[in-house]
Order: C-alpha cells, then sequence, then structure tokens
C-alpha cells in the first residue's frame, strides 16, 4: 500500500485541528475553560495530537500514526459521550459525527495497517 492510502485520513484529521486551532484563535489560550479540568486538559490536546498524527502518517510511521488515531478518537468519543451523560450538555450531531468517524478509523486500520515487517513470525 502506498503513501496515499491514509490520504482521507489525514485531511480529516486535518479538519478537526483547523478546528481546535480555531478554538484556539477566537477564545485564547483556554479555550474550554468552561468545562471541568480533565475535559479542558484533554480538549486542549487534541491540537497537538490531531497534528502529531497527520505528521506521523505523512512520514510513513503508519502503525504509530493509525494507532494514535485510533486511541484519540476512543478516548473523545468516551470523554465527550461521558459529558454528555454527566453534564446533560447538548452537543447536537457533534458527538453522532464524532462516533461515526471513531467508526471510520476503527473500520480502516485492516485496510491501511502496513503488511511485511512488525508482523509476528509463524512457523510453517
Amino acid at each position: 500500500m502506498g503513501q496515499h492510502d491514509s490520504r482521507s485520513l489525514r485531511n480529516l484529521l486535518r479538519r478537526g485541528a483547523f478546528n481546535h486551532a480555531r478554538d484556539f484563535l477566537a477564545r485564547g489560550s483556554r479555550p474550554y475553560a468552561f468545562v471541568p479540568l480533565p475535559l479542558e486538559l484533554f480538549w486542549s490536546a487534541l491540537l497537538p495530537l490531531d497534528l502529531a498524527v497527520i505528521i506521523l502518517l505523512s512520514c510513513g510511521c503508519r502503525r504509530t500514526g493509525l494507532t494514535l488515531a485510533a486511541a484519540i478518537m476512543l478516548v473523545d468519543v468516551t470523554a465527550n459521550s461521558h459529558a454528555v451523560c454527566s453534564y446533560g450538555w447538548d452537543v447536537g450531531a457533534a458527538l453522532q459525527l464524532q462516533t461515526l468517524f471513531l467508526g471510520f478509523v476503527l473500520g480502516s486500520l485492516p485496510f491501511l495497517w502496513p503488511r511485511g515487517l512488525g508482523r509476528p513470525f509463524r512457523n510453517a
């Protein structure tokens, strides 16, 4: 599989990074100060985390990038679901779209995961 196979994932992550960057530009250094501190720290970390995944995938570190992308989305959907259930926040379609993206990331893993080196050795 070539480098272009993860293009859709990188483009969607760029969109997420852009949204987080826009929050920082619009609201300053603590754009999520209105939420409890653990959520604020996590949501603030999403910008550099998204950028890290984009860089890893662009540099050919596909396994690390895909693993980090899946972990970020799992924690993001879990944290946002917790916020909705615990605080009764109405986030509209945002949580459903994030859950859909999580499904896209997880569903893409078998197709984007590099074959060859790094696979367990099997005796024939």
